[in-house]
């Protein structure tokens, strides 16, 4: 999916990013990624005059957004699917990584900044990293004060093991606080937040409201189930969707 920014467009496929004109349709600029996009499903995100692109084996690729020149790559130590949105805040990128439904994965925040101006493949490394179930097209909120993220539940299939919300600092990677779900089913949403509340779906059919402080302390989360006129508890309704607030 491409990623408006101003007067171009931004798409990648297969092994190269394009900059496009929208009024004329022509390619301005083009960039070469260090891997194919493979299991790369979200748009490349834009933030600070720089285009992000997660590329397979739990890789980040970081362009220009005038040049497309590449600027560094960062490559997970586990590896991984990069199925999550990566999300921008203050300096930092934040995004995590699947390998499995069993498999640990990480979720990493990393620094934008480009520290070797003159070498285009630098090999970038995280300011930290936090070991986990895995994420799985699970987009972080982020604020000055904490990260909001869900995790996958660890098991096979949606309806034994029970996911997580987990509350990091966002320049430390400390953990801050984390909720163990009471329900089954991978967390496979972004988190909305709207007034004081988060909220997020779930792979088991459940729809989450969380409350969290302004030192990011999971307080309490509710649930509501959703049944998509059926209630078979072998093959219960899904969601996978990001909640959106119109309206209150």
């Amino acid at each position: 999916c491409p990623i408006l920014v101003g007067d171009y467009l931004y798409v990648y496929a297969m092994s190269t990013i394009y900059k496009v004109d929208t009024v004329s349709g022509k390619v301005v600029a083009s960039g070469d990624m260090d891997y194919s996009s493979s299991f790369a499903i979200n748009t490349p995100t834009y933030a600070d005059g720089m285009i992000f692109v997660a590329l397979s084996g739990g890789r980040i690729q970081t362009f220009d957004a005038e040049s497309l020149e590449s600027l560094w790559v960062y490559t997970d130590p586990l590896g991984g699917q990069p199925n999550c949105p990566i999300a921008y805040c203050d300096g930092y990128i934040y995004t995590g990584f699947w390998n499995s439904e069993t498999k640990q994965a990480n979720f990493a925040g990393i620094s934008v900044t480009d520290e070797d101006p003159t070498q285009t493949q630098e090999a970038k490394l995280a300011a930290w990293t936090y070991t986990h179930n895995g994420f799985y097209w699970a987009g972080a909120y982020v604020c000055d004060d904490f990260l909001l993220i869900g995790t996958d539940d660890g098991a096979s299939g949606y309806t034994t093991g029970k996911p997580s919300l987990l509350s990091f600092n966002p320049k430390t990677g400390e953990l801050l606080s984390s909720y163990k779900m009471n329900v089954t089913g991978d967390i496979r949403s972004s988190i909305t937040h709207y007034n004081g509340k988060y909220y997020f779906t779930s792979k088991g059919g459940y729809f989450y409201e969380a409350t969290v402080d302004e030192k990011g302390t999971i307080e309490d989360v509710r649930t509501l189930k959703l049944y998509n006129y059926d209630d078979d508890p072998a093959n219960p309704a899904m969601s996978t969707c990001t909640p959106t607030i119109y309206n209150g």
